[in-house]
C-alpha cells in the first residue's frame, strides 16, 4: 500500500533525503540523482518564500528507520518539481504515483498564481523510464539543458598562475563573504537588489550545511573578490562538486576561474574525493571550454520537460 506523503518536519528528514541522494548515485541505474552539496544550495540559498514544511514531502518506509521511498520539493517560484525515488523502486507503480502526487501539487500551486505551465527539473536524457511517464503525462521536452562533466582526481592537476598581486584563500567570515557575493551578484547579472542577494548570501553561510574551507574566492591586490567558486563533498561516494562558479566581469578573461577550480580540486583531493563533477548550460561555451581546460569530460546531458495547463 503506497504510504501517505507528510511535509517536511526536521534535520533528521534532511539527513534522510540526503542519505536518498547518496543511495541514488551508488545506484547508477540511470535515473540523475542530484549531489547532496547540490540540495543544501537549493534550499539555503535561493529566496523560498514558504516554510520548508509547506514545500517539501517526504514518502516514509514502513519502517521508521528505513531509508525513505522517497521525496519531493515544490518549487512555485520557478513552477516546477522534482522527486527523488529510492533506487528499487525505479520504474514502478509507487514511483510513478509519486511523481503523480508531486505533479497535482505543483499544479494546484501554480494555477493559484496564474500560471500557464509547470515543469521538471534535470532529468537525465538516457532516462527513458523517467521519460517515458513523462509523456504519458503530457509533458513534452523544453529547451533548457545542462551539460554534466566530470573529472578523475586520480590523475596530476594541471598548474596555472595568476597575475601579480591576486591570492587565493578561502572567504574568511562574514565581512569578506560580503566582497564574495558582491562578485557572485556582478558575475550573474543579478536581477535582485544586492541588499536582498546579500541577505541570502548571510543565510546561507549561517547554514549548517555550510564550509568555509570549501568556500574559496581570488582576491586582487586592492582587495576585492575577483573570481570565485564552492565546493561540496559526498564522502560516501567520494564525489566533489562545484556549484557555483564564477568571475566578477572586471576580472575576466584573466585565468582567474580556472585558477580557483584548480586549487578546489586540491582540497577535494585532500578530503579524499575521488572525482569532481560540475554543469554547464548547453548554451554557455565559455563554461564548457573552462571545464575542459583543467581536465573535464561531458558524462551526462540533462533536460527539462514542460507541460501546459491550459
Amino acid at each position: 500500500m503506497m504510504p501517505i506523503p507528510r511535509p517536511y518536519r526536521d534535520d533528521q528528514d534532511l539527513e534522510r533525503m540526503r542519505g536518498l541522494l547518496i543511495l541514488g548515485r551508488q545506484a547508477a541505474n540511470g535515473t540523475y540523482y542530484v549531489h547532496t552539496g547540490d540540495l543544501d544550495w537549493w534550499l539555503y540559498f535561493p529566496p523560498i518564500q514558504q516554510s520548508w514544511n509547506e514545500i517539501i514531502y517526504l514518502w516514509d518506509g514502513s519502517n521508521p528507520d528505513e531509508l525513505l521511498i522517497g521525496w519531493a520539493l515544490l518549487s512555485p517560484e520557478w513552477r516546477a518539481f522534482d522527486v527523488f525515488v529510492h533506487p528499487r523502486e525505479r520504474g514502478s507503480g509507487r514511483a510513478a504515483e509519486m511523481y503523480i502526487w508531486a505533479e497535482e501539487q505543483i499544479t494546484r500551486l501554480v494555477k493559484d498564481s496564474g500560471g500557464a505551465d509547470i515543469r521538471t527539473m534535470w532529468i537525465c536524457e538516457a532516462d527513458e523510464v523517467l521519460i517515458n511517464h513523462l509523456l504519458q503525462r503530457g509533458f513534452i521536452r523544453g529547451e533548457d539543458n545542462l551539460n554534466c562533466f566530470e573529472r578523475s582526481l586520480a590523475a596530476p592537476l594541471p598548474k596555472c598562475g595568476m597575475p601579480a598581486g591576486f591570492q587565493i584563500r578561502s572567504v574568511a567570515g562574514e565581512e569578506e563573504g560580503l566582497k564574495r557575493a558582491m562578485a557572485s551578484h556582478a558575475a550573474f547579472s543579478s536581477d535582485k537588489s544586492f541588499e536582498f542577494y546579500w541577505s541570502r548570501y548571510q543565510r546561507f553561510m549561517r547554514s549548517p550545511g555550510y564550509s568555509p574551507d570549501l568556500n574559496l574566492m581570488i582576491v586582487t591586490p586592492d582587495g576585492r573578490c575577483a573570481s570565485f567558486c564552492n565546493c561540496w563533498l559526498d564522502p560516501v561516494n567520494r564525489i566533489g562538486l562545484f556549484e557555483p562558479v564564477g568571475t566578477h566581469p572586471d576580472f575576466q578573461r584573466l585565468g582567474l576561474a580556472k585558477a580557483v577550480m584548480i586549487e578546489g580540486l586540491r582540497r577535494m583531493q585532500v578530503a579524499g574525493m575521488l572525482a569532481a563533477t560540475v554543469g554547464a548550460e548547453s548554451d554557455n561555451p565559455a563554461a564548457q571550454g573552462l571545464y575542459r581546460s583543467i581536465g573535464f569530460q561531458m558524462v551526462n546531458k540533462l533536460c527539462t520537460y514542460q507541460k501546459n495547463l491550459e
